[in-house]
């Protein structure tokens, strides 16, 4: 593998970057055979997936060539930048309308103000001189002060380090799409070991398509892009010629056609090259000259007629040299023309003899099919009677520059646009430049371009969902030291809603869905970013562009209100909205069949990884005296957050007071044109989520926290929320949930439901949008902390009475990317965002508004070296004042960071990479404290931070096949350690988790932090992952993994046939638990769930498992939704991470079920000594 670099020049420093992107545009047109166009995510939860698929297009992977110039020229750099000066045209030739005058040249540009596309430095000049243009646009312009395109690390990196860093990242991303061929334009032959039996010495076979979705296959084609010593594998190396259209004989007639598998397989070439072809031609196919010979001439390329006389290596002649050959391959088909054997030589230029073209005749497919059979999708678009077999050729110049381009240079533009198959809107007269070349400079460019392409092939399998009844993989336990209930939710995908079911704690059955909220009381409040809206039938604020409703000749004016408003706030029963000039169908939730309503069936939309969490003070409810905390809050697909108040009905404890919907966060878009509110219409469609022509839509699935400040004396308390989107969109939001304002005392939110108003306050704030907005799709849990924020040079860093804020911690997200209406790339970054979350100081010395409003942002920290995009971060309290000091998080690229903000003042905190896992962290790690037993004197601290997570991803539908082995991890970070902090992997201990079928047993290797730097253990290999957070129990951890697999019909032996296959996804959970300081076995002494007799580390069982617990958390964690904590000023009593447990600890699984907890040891109860003269007389 490569290091990425990074270079300093921001004109010039992204080569490997463009490059890449060119290429992901190609894959884009491909891969969307298999996807929908505007499918980032999975549609829906791989755990719930039950399908149907009709074929509508067929399946088979494409075959992918890439034809590599490796020749000499491939040595030299990537290109130029340059300074500039400049003459500009005083006046034309009046006769030839050509400059007579250029007066005087401007200065050299700045060092800061270069040109980067100088292919060389044979040609330091542009002269722009057109007789058509206006005098003003008559240019001459001169380069020098000339730089070499660097690398991101600022070094010199040449054209072919560039492509093999580029080809290597796109076969580890495309790896299981397509069957790829390595075809390198010179060097073919080179002997090297057998990787099966290394004493052997071969020669590589390029001449076939690889699956690189399996090892072998994957290893082969990365081995000989970038080497692997191992093997005397030398990978592309520069050396030669540039023989483009001799060797494409070979790559063509060997490769594309002799080992196309199915008549209905698509084929692609790519071509990257950095110069002019050299002008041999490949030898004729003209059956003019087969006579009586067995081998060779068959036509294909010149058909029966003698070779064009212009199809030759003359100068003249070149530019078309390449086109005469692509074209053929784009509108010929070449089923027919298929052999079992080589048909050229591997260099193009002469027959292979020993192929029969009689006998050695591919005649049909390896279905056993005639190449021209007929389509059973005929007449679909795309298709037609027959079959037909071609292949479409994208061509990239790689470094030929776009300033200062020599004669020969500009030819060598001509032949590579000439050479490459036509875009749609190609037009020889009006649009001749639509082809598909590309002019890559830098990686950038080649990613960028690549990504056009994925676009153009869209995915055209429809698929039907059957219904599904599943219980959530969410639970949510009541807060407090006692849990006194437990709330699960039932999702049903038929009408995609949920039932959320509260159990109490003296309930007998726990399976049970008896108690539920009440939901008639419901209030609907809209925001469009900046302001909060009632809805009634009254309101007039929007119309059905802001919904994309479409519009019915003016008949539908109002349907934006009266159909869709009114469905989301179900102001009337589903039955009675649809009117007969409205253009939505306006699905009846409630109907189970012709004669059967529920109406449970309509109260809230699905809840999918959305948690569920209660907050405030305790409501005693009912007769049981079951103790209910005052609100609960969840947020449902859609697209809307419940926000329910405790009541005094024990059957019916909860009721719905709002729903929020955040309208105005982006999805695929930068510039506000792709919102939330555009797809809130697809809920309503009769068929939604039942095939993927009406998808399951994510409307909001963000995790969220909920806070409520600190319980003062005479002084207010207020309970607000912060949400990601999730798959939903980018972005997240504040809002207030009830208690008071902090400054006026006023209720506030659900407190304030009394007053006509009292909606206004509801909003605290949204990031941004636009430009502006640069966050990818926030999935995983924003959290709230306290923190300083003084940029006094004198600050205080540990006051707590003023400068103290409520901060909100939000991830940037995956996908994100500057074109986001073709997200198909990761997040280039991975970003802390910190916002002011309320607007007020809320130190010891009293509450009080500052100069940042609500949702200001104080700071972006980017972890450095990150890729992939942020996932969900924990902050943590070194000192136990109350007041945030580090956060942690790590990113879909594996990387793991702490974020420093000890100093008070934002401009100097810091972001540092502190390990590198290799696979994705999508889960928020857990923090555990040790002491530092390796500490020097100059360390601030005597404490070491055990950071714990899991790596795993199951958010994208490639994850369902993925089983890339994943591992849990603990790394041990010292907070002081800035300039040697990056662990690596192999200072860490293997323990080793050996299963044995559905259980799993630790090893207990010992540990020493003088001996390493943490520890890890692997996963099972059947696609085990982490995709939620470490749980904590004093020093144990608990997690549960997933893996999954899918069952159902074979699929067809003939991809081409017409077929329909059904299939479902078997998720199985694995309860692990571990050391944590250790990574080793738990003991009985040790806390751990009760699941098995014999204490194994791993349990695994069929179906989702969740549990939540109360207590035995680290409580100097300071992100935790909850109550914050009262402050603690220095030399106050600092509360540390306990070694016994000073409560009891409880707990539920997703089923609502009690867990059973041992090891549990309580701390010794501990009395005040009292004098005599204290103790009362009743006490005796």
């Amino acid at each position: 593998m490569y290091m990425d670099h990074k270079d300093a020049n921001s004109k010039v420093g992204n080569s490997k970057k463009i490059l890449s992107k060119a290429i992901v545009s190609i894959f884009a047109v491909l891969i969307f055979q298999a996807q929908a166009a505007n499918n980032i995510f999975a549609d829906i939860p791989l755990h719930l997936q039950s399908k149907s698929t009709t074929t509508t297009a067929f399946s088979i992977k494409p075959n992918i060539a890439f034809y590599i110039d490796d020749s000499g020229s491939m040595n030299d750099p990537m290109g130029y930048s340059c300074r500039y000066y400049t003459y500009t045209c005083k006046s034309l030739n009046p006769r030839t309308n050509k400059c007579n005058n250029w007066g005087a040249p401007t200065p050299w540009s700045a060092e800061n103000d270069r040109v980067d596309g100088i292919p060389d430095l044979g040609n330091l000049h542009d002269l722009i001189d057109d007789p058509d243009l206006p005098v003003e646009q008559h240019k001459s312009i001169y380069y020098g002060y000339c730089k070499r395109t660097t690398g991101e690390d600022g070094k010199d990196i040449n054209k072919m380090t560039m492509v093999q860093h580029v080809l290597s990242d796109i076969l580890d991303k495309y790896k299981n799409d397509f069957y790829i061929s390595l075809q390198p334009m010179t060097r073919l032959n080179p002997l090297e070991r057998d990787p099966k039996n290394p004493n052997n010495r071969i020669r590589p076979d390029y001449n076939r398509f690889y699956d690189t979705s399996t090892k072998d296959g994957y290893e082969f084609i990365r081995d000989h892009i970038i080497g692997n010593k191992t093997y005397d594998i030398r990978g592309l190396i520069p050396f030669g010629g540039t023989p483009t259209a001799l060797r494409l004989n070979a790559v063509v007639r060997n490769t594309i056609i002799n080992k196309l598998q199915y008549r209905c397989q698509k084929s692609y070439l790519i071509l990257l090259t950095d110069g002019l072809d050299v002008g041999t031609v490949p030898i004729t196919d003209s059956t003019k000259y087969a006579r009586n010979l067995t081998w060779g001439y068959d036509g294909y390329f010149d058909g029966d007629d003698y070779r064009p006389a212009n199809v030759n290596g003359a100068a003249a002649n070149i530019p078309h040299l390449l086109e005469y050959y692509t074209k053929t391959l784009a509108t010929k088909s070449f089923g027919k023309y298929s052999y079992t054997k080589d048909f050229v030589t591997d260099d193009g230029g002469a027959y292979n003899t020993a192929t029969n073209k009689f006998t050695d005749r591919r005649l049909t497919d390896d279905a056993g099919q005639p190449w021209d059979g007929p389509d059973p999708l005929a007449g679909k678009p795309g298709h037609s009677a027959t079959f037909t077999q071609t292949a479409q050729t994208f061509t990239i110049g790689v470094g030929l520059g776009n300033k200062a381009l020599t004669n020969m240079q500009k030819t060598a533009h001509t032949y590579l646009r000439n050479g490459a198959s036509p875009k749609p809107n190609y037009d020889p007269i009006t649009n001749p430049d639509a082809k598909y070349f590309f002019n890559a400079n830098s990686k950038q460019q080649i990613l960028d371009a690549f990504e056009n392409i994925f676009q153009e092939i869209k995915g055209v399998t429809t698929t039907t969902t059957t219904n599904v009844t599943t219980a959530a993989p969410t639970v949510a336990v009541t807060g407090g030291t006692s849990a006194d209930s437990a709330v699960t939710a039932i999702v049903d995908t038929g009408p995609w809603s949920s039932k959320i079911c509260i159990h109490a704690k003296n309930d007998k059955s726990k399976t049970s869905c008896d108690r539920q909220p009440t939901y008639g009381n419901r209030q609907l409040l809209l925001n469009d970013g900046q302001d909060t809206y009632l809805y009634s039938s009254s309101l007039k604020k929007f119309d059905n562009n802001y919904f994309k409703i479409p519009n019915n000749n003016y008949q539908n004016n109002s349907e934006w209100l009266e159909g869709l408003l009114s469905w989301y706030a179900r102001s009337k029963a589903d039955s009675a909205i649809k009117k007969d000039d409205f253009v939505l169908d306006y699905r009846q939730r409630d109907k189970v069949d012709e004669n059967t309503r529920d109406e449970s069936r309509r109260n809230i939309g699905d809840i999918l990884d959305n948690p569920i969490r209660s907050i405030g003070d305790k409501v005693s409810v009912g007769t049981d005296k079951t103790n209910y905390q005052k609100y609960m809050i969840t947020s449902a697909n859609d697209g809307m957050v419940y926000v329910f108040r405790a009541t005094n009905d024990s059957n019916r404890p909860y009721d719905l007071k709002f729903n929020y919907m955040p309208m105005a966060i982006e999805r695929q878009s930068n510039n506000g044109s792709d919102l939330v509110a555009h797809y809130y219409k697809d809920l309503t469609n009769n068929q939604y989520g039942r095939d993927s022509d009406h998808p399951h839509r994510y409307l909001l699935n963000g995790g969220f926290s909920v806070y409520e400040t600190e319980k003062r004396k005479d002084a207010p308390s207020l309970i607000f929320m912060i949400s990601n989107m999730g798959q939903a969109g980018r972005g997240a939001f504040a809002i207030n949930i009830g208690g008071n304002d902090l400054i006026s005392g006023a209720p506030i939110a659900a407190d304030n439901m009394s007053s006509g108003n009292w909606y206004k306050d509801v909003f605290l704030f949204q990031t941004p949008s636009g430009a502006n907005n640069q966050f990818g799709y926030t999935i995983g849990t924003p959290i709230a902390s306290r923190i300083r924020v003084n940029k006094d040079v004198k600050a205080s860093w540990t006051s707590v009475a003023d400068h103290i804020r409520v901060a909100a911690f939000i991830n940037n997200g995956y996908n994100y990317s500057d074109n986001m209406a073709q997200p198909v790339q990761q997040s280039p970054e991975s970003a802390l965002y910190v916002y002011d979350a309320l607007g007020i100081d809320v130190g010891t010395a009293g509450y009080a508004k500052v100069g940042m409003k609500a949702g200001e942002q104080i700071a972006k920290l980017v972890g450095p070296g990150g890729s992939g995009g942020l996932s969900g971060p924990v902050a943590y309290d070194l000192d136990s004042d109350g007041v945030a000091d580090l956060v942690y998080a790590g990113d879909y690229g594996g990387n793991l960071f702490r974020f420093d903000l000890r100093n008070p003042d934002p401009a100097k905190w810091t972001a540092t990479k502190i390990f590198s896992a290799g696979a994705p962290i999508t889960a928020t790690p857990a923090i555990y404290e040790v002491e530092n037993e390796t500490a020097q004197n100059n360390s601030s601290t005597n404490k070491k931070l055990v950071i714990v997570f899991g790596t795993g991803s199951n958010i994208y539908q490639s994850d369902l096949n993925n089983n890339d082995e994943q591992a849990i991890y603990g790394i041990y970070d010292d907070p002081d350690e800035t300039n040697n902090a990056l662990i690596e992997k192999s200072s860490l201990l293997e323990q080793v988790m050996t299963y044995n079928g559905s259980k799993g047993q630790l090893s207990s290797f010992p540990f020493s932090q003088q001996k390493y730097k943490g520890w890890y253990f692997k996963l099972n290999n059947d696609g085990e992952r982490v995709v939620t957070p470490v749980q904590q129990l004093l020093y144990a951890g608990i997690v549960v993994t997933r893996s999954y697999s899918v069952s159902g019909d074979n699929k067809p032996k003939d991809p081409c046939d017409i077929t329909i296959v059904n299939e479902s996804t078997n998720v199985y959970s694995r309860t692990t638990q571990f050391n944590a300081l250790t990574g080793s076995a738990l003991t009985r002494k040790d806390p751990h769930i009760n699941n098995d007799p014999e204490l194994s580390s791993s349990v695994g069982e069929q179906g989702t498992v969740a549990y939540s617990f109360i207590g035995g958390g680290n409580q100097k964690v300071t992100s935790e939704s909850g109550l914050l904590t009262p402050l603690t000023p220095p030399g106050g009593d600092r509360k540390q991470p306990p070694t016994c447990f000073r409560s009891k600890v409880g707990g539920s699984d997703n089923q609502g079920n009690s867990i059973d907890f041992e090891g549990i040891e309580m701390c010794p109860i501990s009395f005040k000594r009292l004098s005599w003269r204290e103790i009362k007389t009743n006490y005796m």
